[in-house]
Protein backbone atom coordinates (compact mmCIF):
# COMPACT_ATOMS: atom_id res chain seq x y z
CA UNK A 1 0.00 0.00 0.00
CA UNK A 2 1.71 2.92 -0.82
CA UNK A 3 1.96 6.59 1.55
CA UNK A 4 0.49 9.61 0.86
CA UNK A 5 2.38 12.07 -1.27
CA UNK A 6 2.49 14.87 1.22
CA UNK A 7 0.90 18.44 -0.52
CA UNK A 8 3.41 21.71 -0.42
CA UNK A 9 1.18 24.16 1.33
CA UNK A 10 1.66 26.82 -1.94
CA UNK A 11 1.41 30.65 -0.99
CA UNK A 12 -1.80 33.18 -1.45
CA UNK A 13 -1.37 34.65 -4.49
CA UNK A 14 -1.02 38.39 -3.91
CA UNK A 15 -4.29 40.65 -5.30
CA UNK A 16 -3.53 42.98 -8.50
CA UNK A 17 -3.02 45.96 -7.26
CA UNK A 18 -5.47 48.53 -8.03
CA UNK A 19 -5.36 50.54 -10.94
CA UNK A 20 -4.28 54.13 -10.56
CA UNK A 21 -6.97 56.96 -10.31
CA UNK A 22 -7.03 59.39 -13.39
CA UNK A 23 -5.83 62.37 -12.79
CA UNK A 24 -8.67 64.88 -12.12
CA UNK A 25 -9.23 67.94 -14.85
CA UNK A 26 -11.38 70.17 -12.41
CA UNK A 27 -10.29 73.31 -11.55
CA UNK A 28 -7.79 72.50 -8.77
CA UNK A 29 -7.52 76.27 -7.32
CA UNK A 30 -10.71 76.44 -4.67
CA UNK A 31 -10.76 80.35 -4.52
CA UNK A 32 -11.41 80.57 -8.43
CA UNK A 33 -14.65 78.25 -8.23
CA UNK A 34 -16.35 81.34 -5.56
CA UNK A 35 -14.95 83.83 -7.53
CA UNK A 36 -17.50 82.47 -10.40
CA UNK A 37 -20.19 81.73 -8.09
CA UNK A 38 -21.11 84.33 -6.41
CA UNK A 39 -20.76 87.00 -9.73
CA UNK A 40 -23.40 84.71 -11.35
CA UNK A 41 -25.35 84.25 -8.30
CA UNK A 42 -25.64 87.62 -7.84
CA UNK A 43 -26.29 88.45 -11.36
CA UNK A 44 -29.15 85.74 -11.77
CA UNK A 45 -30.50 87.36 -8.13
CA UNK A 46 -30.86 90.49 -9.63
CA UNK A 47 -32.50 89.47 -12.84
CA UNK A 48 -34.61 86.71 -13.86
CA UNK A 49 -33.45 82.70 -14.85
CA UNK A 50 -34.43 83.77 -18.56
CA UNK A 51 -33.26 80.89 -20.76
CA UNK A 52 -30.54 83.95 -21.95
CA UNK A 53 -29.31 84.57 -18.81
CA UNK A 54 -29.28 80.38 -17.89
CA UNK A 55 -27.43 80.08 -21.15
CA UNK A 56 -24.97 82.12 -21.15
CA UNK A 57 -24.16 81.73 -17.02
CA UNK A 58 -23.87 77.62 -18.42
CA UNK A 59 -21.46 78.91 -20.92
CA UNK A 60 -19.26 80.45 -18.66
CA UNK A 61 -18.96 77.83 -16.32
CA UNK A 62 -18.07 75.42 -19.05
CA UNK A 63 -15.33 77.84 -20.23
CA UNK A 64 -14.21 77.78 -16.90
CA UNK A 65 -13.51 74.05 -16.00
CA UNK A 66 -12.23 74.00 -19.71
CA UNK A 67 -9.10 75.94 -17.99
CA UNK A 68 -7.61 72.93 -16.00
CA UNK A 69 -7.74 70.49 -19.09
CA UNK A 70 -5.80 73.72 -21.32
CA UNK A 71 -3.31 73.60 -17.97
CA UNK A 72 -2.32 69.95 -18.69
CA UNK A 73 -2.14 70.01 -21.83
CA UNK A 74 0.15 73.17 -21.80
CA UNK A 75 2.02 70.99 -20.15
CA UNK A 76 1.50 74.10 -16.81
CA UNK A 77 0.81 71.12 -14.35
CA UNK A 78 4.14 69.61 -15.03
CA UNK A 79 6.03 67.16 -17.58
CA UNK A 80 4.40 63.96 -16.03
CA UNK A 81 0.89 65.31 -15.56
CA UNK A 82 1.02 65.71 -19.41
CA UNK A 83 2.63 62.64 -20.48
CA UNK A 84 0.02 60.66 -18.04
CA UNK A 85 -2.96 62.71 -19.51
CA UNK A 86 -2.33 65.35 -22.17
CA UNK A 87 -4.37 63.49 -24.71
CA UNK A 88 -7.42 62.57 -22.53
CA UNK A 89 -7.06 66.24 -20.77
CA UNK A 90 -7.14 67.76 -24.78
CA UNK A 91 -10.47 65.65 -25.86
CA UNK A 92 -12.45 67.20 -22.16
CA UNK A 93 -11.18 70.85 -23.10
CA UNK A 94 -12.12 70.33 -26.68
CA UNK A 95 -16.16 69.36 -25.77
CA UNK A 96 -16.00 71.63 -22.95
CA UNK A 97 -14.99 74.66 -25.26
CA UNK A 98 -17.36 73.15 -28.02
CA UNK A 99 -20.05 73.02 -25.39
CA UNK A 100 -19.59 76.42 -24.42
CA UNK A 101 -19.16 77.81 -27.95
CA UNK A 102 -22.76 76.61 -28.44
CA UNK A 103 -24.12 77.38 -25.24
CA UNK A 104 -23.10 80.94 -25.53
CA UNK A 105 -24.02 81.49 -28.83
CA UNK A 106 -27.70 80.37 -28.36
CA UNK A 107 -27.63 83.09 -25.43
CA UNK A 108 -26.44 85.90 -27.29
CA UNK A 109 -29.48 84.89 -29.73
CA UNK A 110 -32.07 84.98 -27.32
CA UNK A 111 -29.91 87.99 -25.56
CA UNK A 112 -31.30 92.23 -25.74
CA UNK A 113 -28.96 94.03 -26.93
CA UNK A 114 -27.86 95.58 -24.15
CA UNK A 115 -26.22 91.95 -22.65
CA UNK A 116 -24.67 91.12 -26.45
CA UNK A 117 -22.54 94.37 -25.81
CA UNK A 118 -22.10 93.80 -21.85
CA UNK A 119 -20.08 90.71 -23.61
CA UNK A 120 -17.72 92.72 -24.71
CA UNK A 121 -16.14 93.28 -21.13
CA UNK A 122 -15.66 89.27 -19.96
CA UNK A 123 -14.37 88.64 -23.33
CA UNK A 124 -11.40 91.25 -23.60
CA UNK A 125 -10.19 90.21 -19.99
CA UNK A 126 -10.59 86.44 -20.76
CA UNK A 127 -8.05 87.13 -24.13
CA UNK A 128 -5.80 89.07 -21.39
CA UNK A 129 -5.77 86.08 -19.29
CA UNK A 130 -5.47 83.58 -22.07
CA UNK A 131 -2.12 86.06 -22.68
CA UNK A 132 -0.44 85.51 -19.08
CA UNK A 133 -1.05 82.04 -19.01
CA UNK A 134 1.25 81.43 -22.73
CA UNK A 135 3.27 84.16 -21.15
CA UNK A 136 3.21 81.77 -17.85
CA UNK A 137 2.96 84.98 -15.87
CA UNK A 138 -0.41 84.28 -14.38
CA UNK A 139 0.82 83.47 -10.52
CA UNK A 140 1.67 86.88 -10.73
CA UNK A 141 0.02 89.76 -9.12
CA UNK A 142 -0.93 91.27 -12.12
CA UNK A 143 -2.15 88.12 -13.83
CA UNK A 144 -4.33 87.39 -10.50
CA UNK A 145 -5.67 90.91 -10.52
CA UNK A 146 -6.69 89.97 -14.32
CA UNK A 147 -8.49 86.57 -13.45
CA UNK A 148 -9.88 87.77 -11.01
CA UNK A 149 -11.39 90.62 -12.95
CA UNK A 150 -12.13 88.46 -15.71
CA UNK A 151 -14.39 85.98 -13.27
CA UNK A 152 -16.12 88.71 -11.54
CA UNK A 153 -17.19 90.05 -15.08
CA UNK A 154 -18.99 87.15 -16.04
CA UNK A 155 -22.49 87.84 -14.41
CA UNK A 156 -22.31 91.43 -16.31
CA UNK A 157 -24.16 89.98 -19.14
CA UNK A 158 -26.69 87.13 -17.21
CA UNK A 159 -27.45 89.93 -14.97
CA UNK A 160 -28.93 92.18 -18.76
CA UNK A 161 -30.11 88.71 -20.01
CA UNK A 162 -32.06 88.60 -17.00
CA UNK A 163 -33.69 92.12 -17.04
CA UNK A 164 -31.82 93.57 -14.47
CA UNK A 165 -31.31 97.51 -14.85
CA UNK A 166 -27.95 98.50 -16.27
CA UNK A 167 -26.81 100.52 -13.07
CA UNK A 168 -27.33 97.42 -10.90
CA UNK A 169 -25.85 95.04 -13.28
CA UNK A 170 -22.59 97.17 -13.36
CA UNK A 171 -22.56 97.72 -9.52
CA UNK A 172 -22.21 94.33 -8.76
CA UNK A 173 -19.49 93.84 -10.95
CA UNK A 174 -17.75 96.68 -9.97
CA UNK A 175 -18.32 95.09 -6.44
CA UNK A 176 -16.81 91.50 -6.93
CA UNK A 177 -13.83 93.07 -9.01
CA UNK A 178 -13.13 95.13 -6.08
CA UNK A 179 -13.43 92.89 -3.35
CA UNK A 180 -11.97 89.87 -5.25
CA UNK A 181 -8.81 92.54 -5.96
CA UNK A 182 -8.59 93.51 -2.24
CA UNK A 183 -8.27 89.77 -1.44
CA UNK A 184 -5.54 89.04 -3.97
CA UNK A 185 -3.49 91.05 -2.26
CA UNK A 186 -4.30 89.70 1.32
CA UNK A 187 -3.59 86.13 -0.05
CA UNK A 188 0.12 87.53 -1.99
CA UNK A 189 1.19 88.32 1.41
CA UNK A 190 0.44 84.84 3.42
CA UNK A 191 2.72 83.46 0.13
CA UNK A 192 5.16 85.65 0.06
CA UNK A 193 5.57 84.91 3.95
CA UNK A 194 5.95 81.38 3.11
CA UNK A 195 8.30 81.97 0.50
CA UNK A 196 10.79 83.96 2.20
CA UNK A 197 10.17 81.91 5.59
CA UNK A 198 9.36 85.46 7.30
CA UNK A 199 12.14 87.45 5.32
CA UNK A 200 9.81 89.32 3.53
CA UNK A 201 6.86 91.38 4.78
CA UNK A 202 4.69 93.12 2.34
CA UNK A 203 1.60 93.63 5.08
CA UNK A 204 1.74 96.97 5.27
CA UNK A 205 2.10 97.83 1.78
CA UNK A 206 -0.78 95.36 0.56
CA UNK A 207 -3.00 96.55 2.81
CA UNK A 208 -2.42 99.84 2.03
CA UNK A 209 -3.54 98.83 -2.01
CA UNK A 210 -5.91 96.67 -0.75
CA UNK A 211 -7.79 99.97 0.82
CA UNK A 212 -6.85 102.15 -1.70
CA UNK A 213 -8.55 99.39 -4.56
CA UNK A 214 -11.63 98.74 -2.23
CA UNK A 215 -12.16 102.34 -0.92
CA UNK A 216 -10.99 104.41 -4.09
CA UNK A 217 -12.86 102.09 -6.57
CA UNK A 218 -15.97 102.59 -3.78
CA UNK A 219 -15.80 106.08 -4.19
CA UNK A 220 -15.48 106.10 -8.48
CA UNK A 221 -18.68 103.97 -8.10
CA UNK A 222 -20.21 106.16 -6.06
CA UNK A 223 -19.50 109.00 -8.20
CA UNK A 224 -20.78 107.20 -11.25
CA UNK A 225 -24.30 106.64 -9.90
CA UNK A 226 -24.03 103.53 -8.52
CA UNK A 227 -25.10 103.96 -5.16
CA UNK A 228 -24.36 102.96 -1.71
CA UNK A 229 -24.78 98.95 -2.50
CA UNK A 230 -20.88 98.46 -3.75
CA UNK A 231 -19.08 100.62 -0.85
CA UNK A 232 -21.58 97.82 2.06
CA UNK A 233 -20.70 95.19 -0.33
CA UNK A 234 -17.37 95.67 -1.04
CA UNK A 235 -16.63 96.51 2.70
CA UNK A 236 -17.01 92.68 4.48
CA UNK A 237 -14.05 91.21 2.00
CA UNK A 238 -11.92 94.13 2.40
CA UNK A 239 -11.70 94.33 5.87
CA UNK A 240 -10.98 90.91 6.08
CA UNK A 241 -8.10 91.29 3.28
CA UNK A 242 -6.81 94.28 5.78
CA UNK A 243 -7.05 91.76 8.67
CA UNK A 244 -5.09 88.96 6.81
CA UNK A 245 -2.50 91.63 5.41
CA UNK A 246 -1.55 93.30 8.81
CA UNK A 247 -2.14 90.14 11.63
CA UNK A 248 0.77 87.57 11.47
CA UNK A 249 -0.85 84.79 9.17
CA UNK A 250 1.15 82.24 8.01
CA UNK A 251 0.51 79.67 5.14
CA UNK A 252 -0.71 76.77 7.65
CA UNK A 253 -3.60 79.20 8.04
CA UNK A 254 -4.49 79.40 4.21
CA UNK A 255 -7.93 76.92 4.86
CA UNK A 256 -8.87 79.30 7.76
CA UNK A 257 -8.38 82.27 5.35
CA UNK A 258 -10.64 80.54 2.52
CA UNK A 259 -12.96 79.49 4.70
CA UNK A 260 -13.07 83.31 5.80
CA UNK A 261 -12.92 84.71 2.80
CA UNK A 262 -16.29 82.44 1.71
CA UNK A 263 -17.92 83.64 4.69
CA UNK A 264 -16.81 87.75 3.38
CA UNK A 265 -18.20 87.10 0.10
CA UNK A 266 -21.06 85.79 1.19
CA UNK A 267 -22.25 88.69 3.06
CA UNK A 268 -21.02 90.55 -0.03
CA UNK A 269 -23.48 88.68 -1.84
CA UNK A 270 -26.76 89.18 0.67
CA UNK A 271 -26.01 92.77 0.66
CA UNK A 272 -25.80 92.81 -2.11
CA UNK A 273 -28.76 91.94 -3.71
CA UNK A 274 -30.52 92.79 -0.44
CA UNK A 275 -29.28 96.87 -1.54
CA UNK A 276 -30.03 96.25 -5.30
CA UNK A 277 -33.25 94.55 -5.20
CA UNK A 278 -34.46 97.38 -2.73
Amino acid sequence: MNAPVPTVPTAPTAAPAPAPRPRSLLPAEHGAWGQLAMPLLSALALGAPSAAALLLAAATVLAFLAHEPWLVVLGHRGARARAEAGERAGRVMWRLLGAAAVSGLAGVWLAPPAARLALVVPAALAAAVVAFVLARRERTVPGELTVVSALASSGLAVALAGGASPTAAAAATLTWVLAFASSVFAVQVVLVRARSRGEEEHGGRNALLALLVAGGGSAAGLAAGLGWAVPAAVAPTALLSLVVCLAPFSARQLRTLGWGLVAATSSSLALLVWLLRA
